[in-house]
């Protein structure tokens, strides 16, 4: 070998050598790492207590308020209708993110980024953040349309809102989440072009992954919701115009005649004419058997004011105030239609930073200013929302309040207990005219029919 191939090949280490220095740096500067040792990682987690401390009690607040929700479901017999059960399956989607998501990214964050686990591990673990805030969104999502649905078609709504089809819907919600969060593993790692350091666990930069998943998870339902809370709002005007005008059109059962119903209140009524039925000579009596207010028919333009008959039966006790149920039911959709606004606006408030600076991410990552610490905040700011929902239900639902309370005080005096009881609550005008209550059988149908018509409190 001679001098000038001693030489190239010196040289050749030299630079394999520069390179590996280079790599290095570049990683060093990018991807700063430390020796794993237990001191080390102690160490930083003690410098950073009060942030692990704070991250740990919203995913511990996260936890606990949403499973007081699913218990109150599953205790309470009157909260088993088909808008409960879309709530209860939001509630389980809040509760796996708290359980599972956001205590494993508090380790994360106050790690400084320090992925302890396996690379594998990192893959499902984002896929879970995927599964469990999608089925939260959507969740959020079919909850708008099921009110929607209620108030805007309120008198065919029980019978159309089923268990059977409320169970399709959810079903449809974890099937839709399921599809864009498991399979993208595959996706991250076909589209992956550089190797991951295995103490970081990123998510995907991936343009098409990150709008296509943006698009099912975000976009469009947050569309479907604005669209339906603006459909809600104007039913609600339209219907509240209806009522403090006195009449209403209403397509009869038979869907041969319809009707423009004027509604009559105040003033007294006398023992024999508390409780009336007024019915049109074309209408069928189980069309206007529900009816409890004495009303008036305005039948092709002709006020007919048409005979009366008076409920006795014992069979009909349970049906004998549905109408002005009925009427009042729609005073308690308006309310929750100020539920779900305001769930809603949280809603946005939460999420829209986050997918927003998630599009953008994919575009230009560099653009984004501290754009770890920009990330994590945003992500905690959508988790929070998980955490919220069971607080405005809280704050806003009777039923869900008492049910609560009475989970909460299972170890209280008897008297506190009973204070809290569910309690079939009559105005004084739906008393008889011998001043006695509806006996408790007709309190008994009234009772199943409130719990098949999705009637809530709300105050």
């Amino acid at each position: 070998m001679n001098d000038s191939e001693i030489y190239l090949l010196n040289w050749e280490e030299e630079v394999h050598a520069l390179n590996n220095d280079l790599d290095r740096s570049f990683y060093n500067a990018n991807y700063p790492s430390f020796n794993h040792t237990y001191e080390d990682l102690w160490e930083l987690a003690t410098d950073r207590i009060g942030l692990a401390i704070v991250l740990l009690l919203f995913s511990v607040a996260t936890v606990f308020g949403n499973s007081l929700v699913i218990l109150a479901v599953f205790r309470e017999r009157h909260l088993h209708t088909a808008t409960n059960y879309f709530v209860t399956s939001l509630a389980c989607a809040d509760c796996l993110v708290g359980l599972v998501v956001m205590p494993i990214s508090a380790v994360y964050e106050v790690l400084e980024n320090r992925w302890l686990f396996t690379t594998d591990w990192c893959d499902v673990w984002r896929s879970l953040d995927v599964l469990f805030s999608t089925a939260s969104i959507l969740n959020l999502c079919v909850i708008s349309l099921d009110r929607y649905w209620a108030i805007t078609d309120p008198f065919t709504y029980p019978t159309r809102m089923s268990r059977k089809r409320a169970a399709i819907l959810i079903a449809i919600v974890w099937i839709c989440s399921s599809a864009i969060s498991f399979p993208a593993i595959a996706w991250w790692r076909a589209v992956r072009t550089e190797q991951v350091p295995e103490d970081k666990c990123p998510f995907t930069e991936n343009l098409g992954y990150l709008i296509f998943s943006s698009t099912i998870s975000f976009y469009l339902p947050l569309f479907v919701m604005v669209f339906t809370y603006y459909r809600i709002y104007r039913a609600a005007v339209i219907q509240t115009r209806s009522l403090k005008l006195g009449t209403k059109q209403v397509m009869m059962a038979s869907g041969e005649l319809e009707l423009t119903l004027r509604i009559h209140r105040g003033g007294t009524t006398t023992n024999t004419d508390a409780r009336h039925l007024f019915r049109t000579a074309s209408s069928t009596p189980e069309d206007l058997q529900d009816l409890e207010e004495p009303l008036t028919a305005l039948h092709n333009n002709g006020l007919t004011r048409v005979p009366s008959a008076r409920i006795n039966n014992k069979q009909h006790l349970g049906k004998n105030f549905s109408l002005s149920r009925k009427l009042a039911k729609f005073a308690k959709e308006k309310k929750a239609a100020k539920t779900l606004g305001i769930v809603m606006g949280v809603f946005i408030i939460c999420w829209l930073p986050f997918f927003v600076v998630n599009l953008w991410s994919g575009f230009c990552t560099r653009c984004i200013w501290q754009e770890e610490i920009v990330s994590a905040a945003v992500t905690w700011l959508g988790w929070i929302n998980s955490g919220m929902n069971p607080v405005i239900y809280a704050c806003w639902s009777r039923d869900f309040r008492r049910a609560f309370v009475r989970i909460l005080c299972y170890c209280c005096p008897r008297k506190m207990k009973r204070r809290y009881q569910p309690a079939f609550r009559c105005k004084p005008s739906q008393k008889f005219a011998s001043g006695r209550y509806y006996s408790a059988y007709s309190l008994h149908h009234v009772r199943g029919s409130r719990e098949n018509s999705g009637e809530q409190t709300y105050i």
